[in-house]
């Protein structure tokens, strides 16, 4: 069985946007246990803030009043589909070397997958065969949520 993208990814995304201030963007990243806000201009997702993006904008010494999401962001975003294997996806990473990828859906962000996530997936996946009825579930189809 192929495993794809929307089998593992998590559909419960946060945003904001490129002028929001550093200390609310904490505050949103802190109220998600995800670790990572979208950064959009418009309707279109064009960037990621990961907590270590926060931390190394501390380091740096960014003023949290004043500096934006727009200043520390990660771009352009990596990104795969939903039907994109697991292997590939896991491809994507070594080669795009980041720890979260944004899975999209008809050019718009739908979920976001770790890449230890993924690999421990894969991992385990590879130790057992899924059965026809589990493939049939319909939270597999990465549709977010457990109705057709």
């Amino acid at each position: 069985m192929a495993l794809r993208a929307s089998h593992i990814m998590r559909t419960h995304l946060s945003f904001c946007s490129e002028v929001t201030p550093l200390r609310k963007l904490a505050e949103i990243m802190t109220a998600d246990p995800l670790g990572a806000v979208l950064v959009r201009h418009g309707e279109h997702s064009v960037g990621i803030v990961t907590a270590n993006d926060l931390l190394r904008s501390i380091a740096r010494g960014v003023d949290f009043e004043t500096g934006k999401a727009a200043d520390i962001m990660s771009e352009p975003l990596v990104t795969c589909r939903c039907d994109d294997r697991l292997e590939e996806v896991l491809h994507r990473f070594e080669e795009a070397g980041c720890s979260r990828m944004v899975i999209v859906r008809e050019g718009k962000a739908v979920g976001i997958i770790r890449r230890i996530v993924a690999e421990q997936f894969l991992s385990q996946a590879r130790l057992h065969e899924f059965s026809n009825e589990t493939r049939r579930l319909p939270f597999r189809r990465g549709s977010g949520s457990a109705t057709s």
